[in-house]
């Protein structure tokens, strides 16, 4: 199965005017972390951002990529317009994806249509989202997780979320805390027909204040002399009386250590290294964590 989810863009003939790629492109000019490329055969407006390494593209091309387009309603037009994105990424960013799709669609009174579709449709938000799961179902289904790590959907849902607020949280606390990026971690000195110890993991400098983020399953603890792995509930547990809990923002398995409790951090390093996470780690992108079914 093809692990990219295409989808093709048409024109309603009924509206009488054709599409301008120009302000297309202006439309991509606007929005944050894509890029335009040209060459003789394709117009690649790239999406790239570092809060998740996520990569994906629309293509504006010479020919048709539709196969059998004489079957389709005559009432549209192909106007050699696709968007591919990959389809083992987080349902967040998958949704986040055809969000923006939306917009595109109203602003310039587009259709959709997929291979596996029975025709050309109106931009419909459920549905689309609906057979992106499907597909990624069957994805796995046929091809199995490969080297992702299977994560609880709702709990994926919520780090995600705070991933893509870092920098509004680096604003709100004034610069004050440490938000960082949570990321994946994967074993690699596991015994052979051993099961690796993987999960979602964040990094704590001992003595800063910092703001963690929910559900991560490690904390990356680090200090002048130490640098180990701990459970995250192991550190909340240890560190109780210093942590302030945080309920009204996505979850409320979030917690702050603010810079006069950061201050007296350091004594409790050598509890937290009673149940360090004794393995050695390899550092993935969040990108890595996908739903598990």
């Amino acid at each position: 199965m093809n692990d990219l989810l295409t989808i093709n863009f048409f024109k309603n003939n009924s509206d009488h005017k054709r599409i301008d790629f120009q302000e297309v492109l202006a439309f991509f000019e606007e929005m944050p972390n894509f890029q335009i490329f040209y060459t003789d055969d394709v117009v690649e407006i790239e999406y790239s951002d570092k809060e998740f390494g996520l990569k994906y593209s629309y293509l504006i091309t010479k020919k048709s990529r539709v196969d059998q387009i004489y079957k389709l309603n005559p009432s549209f037009s192909n106007i050699n317009f696709l968007l591919q994105f990959p389809i083992m990424i987080p349902s967040f960013l998958a949704k986040e994806i055809f969000a923006l799709a939306q917009k595109l669609c109203k602003k310039f009174e587009l259709g959709v249509y997929n291979k596996l579709f029975d025709d050309v449709s109106p931009f419909n938000l459920v549905n689309l989202v609906s057979f992106y799961e499907d597909q990624k179902k069957k994805c796995i289904e046929e091809n199995g997780l490969g080297n992702r790590i299977a994560y609880e959907g709702s709990k994926l849902s919520d780090i995600c979320a705070f991933q893509r607020q870092v920098e509004k949280l680096v604003e709100y606390y004034h610069n004050e805390v440490i938000v960082d990026l949570v990321y994946a971690i994967r074993q690699v000195d596991a015994d052979e027909g051993e099961e690796p110890i993987q999960g979602t993991c964040y990094s704590w400098q001992v003595g800063t204040p910092t703001l963690f983020p929910p559900h991560v399953d490690y904390i990356n603890v680090k200090s002048d002399e130490e640098d180990f792995y701990v459970s995250k509930d192991y550190l909340v547990k240890v560190m109780d009386r210093k942590l302030i809990g945080i309920t009204d923002f996505i979850s409320e398995d979030m917690y702050i250590l603010k810079a006069k409790q950061a201050k007296g951090s350091k004594k409790f390093v050598k509890k937290l290294l009673k149940n360090e996470v004794e393995a050695k780690f390899v550092k993935l992108p969040l990108l890595d964590c996908i739903e598990d079914r």
